[in-house]
């Protein structure tokens, strides 16, 4: 028998009883690694800056809507504008091209740069294009001012876009909303002020807004820019990859290519009516049917949604919503503050439900577009049959056109393309819409007679488009609901 341990001294250590023996392999044993990397706690300075993110995305584009001319501004004073340059219809299609281009470079640089840098730009480059614009007395001071403010548009509308894509889910929705919001509720708003605050005898190119309002909001930007910049937060840096590459090929062609036909007739100002007409005919149909072809080459249905949408609603809206208004105040009565509210309400509410629901958004937004485009036809006189045609019309706007960027926003490269092609729909629109309605209505629609003729025509191309996008997205639509987004 062995001997006992002698007193004081311990057995020798051993595995315990019913232990494994040596060497053999542990099974279920759970092995302890380094513990998990924590994840360092938000500062105030992120929190505040992820919450003021919406309520800078909407002041962003509000304040960038302000730096596109609006349609009322130029029927009313196209004589005048071009009796200080009689090439200023091109040199607003070098500020469109400047507008498209900027927002364009923003887009494609976000993952890199981020919204700080083209916020900051937008924003000290719009209060200074409003302050020029606010009174145009040379050639020199308008084409300045015209490229200015598309540069402060084009930085604005393309900083904003490059917010949603910094946050969380949860905040690049809200920040998404608010982003779409003032495409449809501002274009009435800003078309009634023009209307309605005169400028005298002096020319201008933009509405320029109350002094403390315009420096307050333009602080907001520039602070929520440098704060960004400061932070430096997180950024996907993913690049859009070759499936891309010909649809934002295709994109670039298509604005390209309508804003240089802008340039090129508007500079040549000795161009005989018999052949300019047909000329803006033919370039507004080219100018749609590479927007249309430009749906094809996107990759992901949920994108191709998106772009259609927002497509459609932003080229129509505007110019249509403008004309109704110069047609209705015209009349012995003139459209009140509270009419072109209740329309602004409208577009939100239509906005708001569409961002919650998207797919139902977008097909019954389009149809109601359409359908108060037919009703509208008649172009009303009396104010209140005016807000009866164009509320309706504002709210399917809303609806499609945020149902579509929610749509798109499954997709971080299909967001980013979808804000481009918004900026370029817009800029096209406001720039071929007064031209289109000219060349296929005789006149330019300046008075309430030659507004009617120009709206019937805009309505129905409204109608036509928003048939034909509503059937398409249907279609796009049944196809996510039975599998993934294919090619």
């Amino acid at each position: 028998m062995p001997n006992p341990p002698p007193p004081g001294f311990a057995a020798a250590e051993g595995p315990p009883a019913g232990a494994p023996p040596a060497g053999a392999p542990s099974v279920g044993v759970p092995t302890l690694g380094p513990p998990p990397a924590q994840v360092p706690p938000l500062g105030k300075a992120e929190h505040v800056r992820r919450w003021a993110a919406a309520p800078v995305a909407l002041l962003s584009s509000s304040l960038a809507l302000l730096c596109v001319v609006s349609l009322v501004d130029v029927v009313t004073q196209i004589d005048g504008l071009a009796g200080v340059d009689g090439r200023v219809v091109g040199w607003a299609g070098v500020g469109g091209l400047t507008t498209v281009a900027v927002a364009i470079v923003a887009l494609l640089a976000g993952p890199r740069l981020g919204a700080g840098p083209p916020l900051g730009v937008g924003a000290a480059a719009a209060v200074f294009g409003l302050a020029i614009g606010r009174t145009v007395i040379d050639d020199a001071q308008l084409a300045l001012a015209l490229v200015v403010l598309g540069l402060g548009a084009g930085g604005l509308l393309g900083g904003a876009a490059c917010m949603p894509v910094e946050l969380p889910a949860r905040w690049r929705s809200l920040t998404l909303a608010a982003y779409g919001v003032p495409f449809v509720a501002g274009p009435p708003v800003i078309n009634w002020f023009a209307l309605h605050v005169s400028a005298g005898d002096d020319l201008r190119l933009a509405l320029h807004p109350p002094v403390w309002p315009l420096a307050v909001a333009s602080a907001l930007i520039v602070s929520w820019s440098a704060l960004t910049l400061l932070l430096e937060p997180a950024k996907d840096r993913s690049t859009p990859g070759p499936t891309w590459d010909s649809a934002w090929t295709s994109l670039v062609v298509a604005a390209a290519l309508s804003l240089v036909a802008v340039m090129l007739l508007g500079f040549d100002p000795g161009i005989r009516l018999f052949w300019l007409r047909p000329l803006i005919v033919v370039g507004c149909a080219l100018a749609v049917l590479t927007f249309a072809l430009t749906a094809l080459t996107v990759p992901t249905s949920s994108a191709r949604v998106g772009y259609v949408a927002a497509a459609v609603v932003v080229l129509c809206w505007p110019s249509c919503v403008g004309l109704m208004l110069v047609a209705a105040d015209a009349g012995a009565t003139q459209v009140s503050a509270g009419a072109v509210t209740a329309i602004a309400a409208a577009g939100v509410v239509g906005a708001v439900l569409g961002w919650w629901r998207p797919r139902a958004g977008v097909v019954v937004g389009l149809l109601t577009v359409a359908a108060a485009a037919a009703g509208a036809w008649v172009m009303p006189g009396r104010p209140w049959l005016m807000v009866a045609a164009a509320a309706p019309m504002a709210a399917g706007a809303g609806a499609a056109l945020l149902g579509g960027l929610t749509s798109a926003s499954r997709d971080l490269a299909g967001v980013r393309f979808v804000f481009a092609a918004t900026v370029s729909a817009l800029v096209v629109g406001s720039l071929v819409g007064v031209p289109v309605s000219w060349a296929l209505g005789g006149t330019v629609p300046d008075l309430e007679a030659e507004a009617r003729a120009a709206g019937r025509v805009l309505l129905g191309l409204t109608f036509a488009l928003a048939v034909l996008a509503a059937a398409y997205s249907s279609t796009l639509l049944r196809q996510l609901s039975g599998g993934p987004a294919r090619r």
